[in-house]
């Protein structure tokens, strides 16, 4: 990805001639409102960027899908840096963009909007910020672990409402 940046350690590990797998997943660092994300379900956040030619792909399912590999997968250590958010500002357009995506998906599934589908929703919310800031430890990354665990949460609330708002308007034209 363009806002990813491999490691020294990472770019060493690489650049080794040994390799006995597929593909390789590697742990990645999650730049958020300044830090480092430690926990907040954030570190290690294993992603496969490093694969012999032919034997992984992108099945172009959804915005953070995973590769598909045909074979083994094994580990590296060094990190893969990542900067997703520059400012808080770019995080809300992307949440934007993300939360539009999960909306049409519903739509997609031929879901109807409801009032039981959104208390669903708000208990997704619900259950999204508790795992986050309470078993991934999210609350020792302080403040910035707060919010990504909150947003995290609002997710779901803010693409149900783009859902029923979708739905909604598309059945009285």
């Amino acid at each position: 990805d363009a806002d990813e940046v491999v490691s020294k350690e990472l770019k060493k590990e690489i650049l080794s001639p040994t390799r006995s797998f597929s593909a390789y997943y590697i742990p990645r660092k999650n730049y958020f409102l300044g830090r480092w994300l430690r926990k907040t379900g954030q570190y290690p956040d294993p992603v496969i960027r490093f694969f012999k030619k032919g034997k992984a792909r992108l099945p172009c399912k959804s915005v953070h899908e995973q590769m598909e590999v045909d074979g083994k997968i094994g580990r590296l250590k060094g990190h893969l840096l990542h900067y997703p958010y520059p400012s808080f500002s770019e995080y809300l357009v992307k949440s934007n963009r993300y939360t539009s995506l999960t909306a049409q998906e519903l739509i997609d599934k031929k879901q109807k909007p409801s009032f039981w589908g959104f208390c669903l929703a708000c208990f997704k919310a619900q259950k999204a910020f508790w795992v986050r800031f309470l078993r991934c430890k999210g609350f020792l990354d302080g403040f910035p672990g707060f919010v990504f665990s909150f947003y995290s949460g609002l997710h779901h609330i803010t693409a149900y409402v783009k859902f029923w708002e979708k739905s909604r308007c598309s059945n009285s034209v």
